[in-house]
């Protein structure tokens, strides 16, 4: 057999294939979905957060506060959740709750988190002085919920009110799982909006026999879930964007009666989505192109500009925004009769993060100083900058740059500037306007050196600016040969509606990029990046916003082929042009590298499998196959990957599963992967040195590692080289083939 690997090449892929399918703080690694023709992603929360779910079409949604009391309050059936992603009875469930509902024709079920930050802000919790705001959601929506004797405070939770009297509702554990209809009435005519529901919490240990998945104990737990999603025969969902639009208009209305709403019916579906505290923490570290807006429906100022960004963002086909609300409760009272103390909501601070007289304004500093870490404000450009605080465990204050709201940014945690900067916010809009005085046709009275509309034009010219960089470098570029052997007519394409400019290699200075292609280029390698852009935000003038840069990113190289070598893109018709992953499939295919399933589709969303991995290790580093006859695993077949797993057991990379087979058809998962990658290390003479202070013992799903892994996640773990997720290391995930393919891709153009 002809050895023709390079240790260090073989040892960056596998170092890189390890972080691409190791769990990292944000879940799998790849965790946003495939962006849409502007690069843009998607976050799928609970298939990252419940790596045993394994459904990334399940049926679960968050909801906020603000969101369930939405829900409690409309008309119709809904399936309700309560659980969150620490909780291990949820993790063990859920995937069994979303098999059932599936099978019984549930869309969507509502997940809400009595842990408001998904970690330490229990309201389900007596001792937590927020937790009137539990007790009086259940007393008010969930009227014949009647689990325990409310004598018994180990189940129930309470508060003392104004009137100094004791206030009780049942303590829900997670999870439970419900079905709710606020009109719904028992035999006896009496309100009954639990019409049914599920309070068993099973442990991991309650499914297991012999420490294997007893299918029968499984069974009889999905017998106890049929019942309650077959009491109804038809269920219904919450339309978000209605729901925002109503949201501010109602609380514009209360404060401003008479006046024209802020949305109607020709605005059409809105971009934005509800997120969490957790949702948004995972989004922030997770891989990824991401617009995100901080605000809410009860703040004048997002009440300003929510109509524009969404129209903005339309326009430049972004179908996603996550807006998150510093108010974790939305400044919703569920005591009042009408949610609130009065038409202001504006002025309920009660769980408002973004405050340093906030118990818990620790979450507000340190989301800021972990993720946001080149945030640009008006109060941290000011003379004298203004900042939220706390006081940590040492009794030593730690700082956070006060954003204001609406701040509405763009977002990459891998975004380096050109000089290698870590700067993971693209651009920003911080401007504090009315909707009074944004209008279009608004004259300014009291400051009659201000054009008319000027508000207006500062905002659409932000707008403008910012949606022209939506990720860290750019994607989708094709260089493409000149037309004849002297010409000079090669092009780059896929530049429209991008802030970009390049450079000849070689060259000292780039030229800005205009239109849908960079063209008159001569065959070379070409450096493009994304120029430096403005964010804009307070104080406001006659002459406009104030202007921020940031500073251009870190640059690609596009090869603009010589005449007659233009490599002619493949094309499968699952994988469309404008996909995130289409260049690399494209070039992987061209190389022999990879090919499709068939003739006509790659199916990109599907999982990698044993054998499909070590031919795309070999492969791609040119790593020769065993001859036929060669000694090799038993269940090694006569397919593409037969003299592959030859040569992967020859060289000691792979010993398989035992009783000399290697399972070649099976889905990879991490536990296996890391084995492989320990195994390669091995052999190379690379296993890493470096320590860190990680325990694999100090993850809670330690003791699911077997036998045969424990030494790769104890070195790997040990060294810095996986992290885990949610306190998890999740051995059973997967990577998918377009995920696999775009790392191997990178790899191999750098």
């Amino acid at each position: 057999m002809k050895n023709q690997f390079i240790p260090k090449k073989i040892l960056t892929l596998l170092l890189a294939v390890a972080l691409l399918v190791s769990p990292i703080i944000a879940g799998k690694v790849n965790a946003a979905e495939a962006p849409s023709a502007n690069t843009v992603s998607t976050y799928n929360y609970f298939d990252n957060v419940y790596p045993d779910l394994n459904d990334q079409n399940h049926v679960f949604k968050t909801a906020t506060y603000e969101d369930i009391i939405h829900l409690f309050e409309s008309e119709g059936t809904y399936a309700v959740l309560i659980g969150g992603a620490w909780s291990d009875n949820t993790q063990t469930s859920i995937s069994y709750i979303n098999e059932v509902a599936k099978q019984l024709g549930v869309s969507t079920i509502y997940n809400f988190d009595t842990k408001l930050d998904g970690d330490t802000l229990q309201i389900a919790d007596t001792n937590n002085q927020f937790a009137f705001k539990y007790v009086d959601l259940v007393n008010k929506y969930l009227t014949n919920l009647s689990l325990y004797d409310k004598n018994d405070s180990s189940h129930n939770v309470s508060y003392i009110n104004e009137k100094g009297e004791k206030v009780i509702a049942n303590k829900l554990e997670a999870p439970f799982l419900f079905v709710y209809n606020k009109d719904n009435k028992d035999a006896q005519g009496n309100l009954a909006p639990i019409v049914s529901y599920l309070d068993k919490s099973n442990s991991k240990n309650d499914f297991l026999t012999n420490g294997a998945v007893d299918p029968a104990k499984v069974k009889a737990y999905k017998a106890l879930l049929s019942p309650v999603f077959s009491a109804v025969t038809k269920y219904d969902t919450i339309d978000e964007s209605a729901f925002i639009k109503a949201a501010f208009n109602k609380n514009y209305g209360a404060e401003n009666p008479g006046k024209p709403t802020i949305f109607t019916e020709t605005d059409g579906p809105l971009v934005y989505e509800h997120v969490t505290y957790h949702q948004l923490k995972q989004i922030l570290a997770s891989e990824g192109n991401y617009p995100i807006l901080f605000g809410g429906s009860w703040c004048p100022n997002t009440q300003a500009v929510i109509k524009y960004i969404n129209a903005y963002a339309k326009t430049n086909k972004i179908s996603k925004i996550y807006f998150f609300d510093t108010k974790l409760d939305s400044g919703v009272t569920v005591a009042e009769p009408k949610n609130n103390p009065s038409n202001n909501p504006h002025a309920t601070e009660t769980l408002q993060i973004r405050d340093s007289k906030n118990l818990y304004a620790k979450l507000y500093v340190d989301l800021v100083n972990t993720y946001l870490t080149n945030i640009k404000t008006q109060n941290n450009t000011a003379e004298k900058p203004t900042v939220i605080s706390y006081t940590d465990s040492l009794g030593k204050t730690v700082n956070g740059d006060r954003l204001q709201v609406p701040y509405f940014f763009t977002y990459n945690k891998d975004n380096k500037d050109a000089d290698g900067n870590r700067a993971p916010i693209l651009g920003h809009i911080e401007l504090m306007y009315s909707w009074t005085n944004i209008q279009p046709d608004y004259a300014e009275v009291k400051l009659p050196d201000y054009p008319v509309g000027a508000r207006y034009n500062n905002i659409t010219k932000a707008l403008s600016e910012i949606f022209t960089r939506l990720e860290a470098v750019p994607t989708g570029l094709h260089g493409l040969a000149p037309t004849s052997a002297k010409g000079n007519d090669g092009q780059i394409t896929g530049t429209a509606n991008k802030s970009l400019e390049y450079k000849l290699i070689g060259n000292t200075e780039y030229t800005p990029v205009t239109g849908e292609a960079i063209t008159g280029l001569t065959p070379g390698t070409y450096k493009v990046r994304y120029a430096a852009i403005a964010g804009y935000q307070g104080p406001t003038t006659a002459e406009g916003a104030t202007k921020i840069t940031y500073n251009a990113g870190a640059s690609i190289d596009i090869v603009v082929p010589v005449y007659g070598e233009q490599i002619k893109p493949v094309t499968f018709s699952d994988v469309l042009d404008t996909a995130w992953y289409s260049k690399a499939i494209s070039f992987l295919v061209t190389k022999k590298i990879t090919s499709g399933t068939d003739a006509t589709h790659f199916s990109p969303n599907a999982t990698v499998t044993r054998g499909q991995f070590i031919v795309l290790l070999f492969k791609a580093y040119g790593i020769a196959p065993e001859s036929n006859g060669a000694d090799n695993f038993t269940d090694a077949g006569h397919t593409y990957y037969t003299n592959y797993l030859a040569a992967a057991k020859h060289l000691g990379v792979a010993a398989g599963v035992g009783a000399n087979q290697f399972k070649p058809d099976s889905p990879i998962t991490r536990q296996e992967l890391l084995t492989l990658l320990h195994h390669s290390l091995e052999v190379l003479g690379k296993l890493p040195t470096d320590k860190t202070n990680a325990t694999v013992s100090s993850f809670s799903d330690a003791g699911q590692i077997p036998a045969y892994a424990q030494g790769a996640f104890k070195t790997l773990v040990e060294s810095g080289i996986v992290t885990g997720n949610n306190g998890k290391l999740s051995p059973q995930g997967v990577s998918t083939r377009a995920q696999t393919a775009q790392l191997i891709y990178n790899l191999l153009s750098k």
